[in-house]
């Protein structure tokens, strides 16, 4: 591992900066997180990206999918032969890596993206700003952080205070509520609310409401937007069919609930980037 590995291995965000500026080039990068690479993409720094899981890339990104970028495997597997072969300064990762996370440190150093939920935004902007910070664009940062929220401000005015949203996830015909901070954190909507007879329960770490037709015409939300995690990860002989979701919700007498079909790979395998958090604000804005 070279000194300049070593030195963000070990958190020093700061060193790492310092140490890049004295050798006068920036710093590459093997990204997973999809929220980050395009986060780049908008910071203008697509030439210090030298791979990305090709197999998973939202149609937003295919800039990323050429010959200029190595293919660094999937979501849940990443190729260490290849990541090996690319031995980028940096591997940018989320959970859906964290398994591997020890084998990955062996041959980079490791930056993984966490958003805890609570403070969306602040999450959000910290994540923006500590890539700007390893990679000496502080300034476009500034800039595009602005510039979003002021989208943001501005699409919120547009919205109906009265409407109630309810977002769920498809999977293989099953349907599960989705909490999502893009639309009650950023756009303040309201959530529709889930009958009292409706129960969680925790797999691990994870909490999971699965969600009937019923239940779905019982809360009777203005809209309803779906997440098709078959459709995102490529099971599409399993993806939702929106018109049998529709009758369905008629026969149970709301036929009146608008079903919106959100971007499945932009929703399911990104987001918490500049580009996708924009895209999500709009999609939610327009589907309403």
């Amino acid at each position: 591992m070279t000194k300049l590995k070593q030195i963000l291995a070990i958190g020093t965000l700061v060193a790492f900066s310092q140490l890049s500026t004295a050798e006068t080039r920036l710093p590459t990068a093997a990204v997973f997180d999809l929220g980050s690479l395009d986060t780049m993409a908008e910071l203008g720094l697509e030439s210090q990206v030298t791979g990305v899981p090709k197999q998973m890339i939202p149609e937003y990104l295919q800039q990323f999918n050429n010959a200029s970028y190595s293919d660094i495997g999937g979501l849940k597997s990443p190729d260490l032969t290849a990541l090996s072969t690319v031995n980028p300064d940096l591997i940018i990762i989320t959970g859906r890596q964290a398994g591997k996370k020890d084998e990955l440190a062996k041959i980079s150093a490791v930056k993984q993206v966490n958003m805890s939920g609570e403070n969306y935004w602040h999450d959000l902007s910290d994540n923006v700003n500590s890539i700007a910070t390893l990679f000496h664009v502080q300034d476009r940062a500034d800039k595009a952080l602005a510039d979003l929220k002021g989208y943001i401000k501005s699409t919120k005015k547009t919205l109906n205070k009265d409407t109630t949203v309810l977002i769920v996830t498809h999977n293989s015909g099953s349907l599960g509520l989705r909490e999502d901070a893009i639309s009650s954190q950023l756009l303040g909507l309201k959530t529709a609310n889930i009958p009292t007879h409706v129960k969680s329960h925790t797999r691990g770490t994870r909490t999971f409401t699965p969600l009937t037709i019923s239940d779905i015409a019982e809360t009777n939300p203005t809209t309803l937007f779906i997440v098709d995690r078959s459709e995102a990860i490529g099971n599409t002989n399993e993806a939702l069919d929106i018109n049998k979701l529709k009758a369905d919700l008629a026969a149970q007498g709301a036929g009146s609930i608008k079903v919106t079909y959100l971007s499945p790979k932009l929703w399911y395998l990104s987001g918490n980037g500049l580009q996708s958090v924009r895209m999500q604000v709009k999609e939610i804005a327009e589907g309403l």
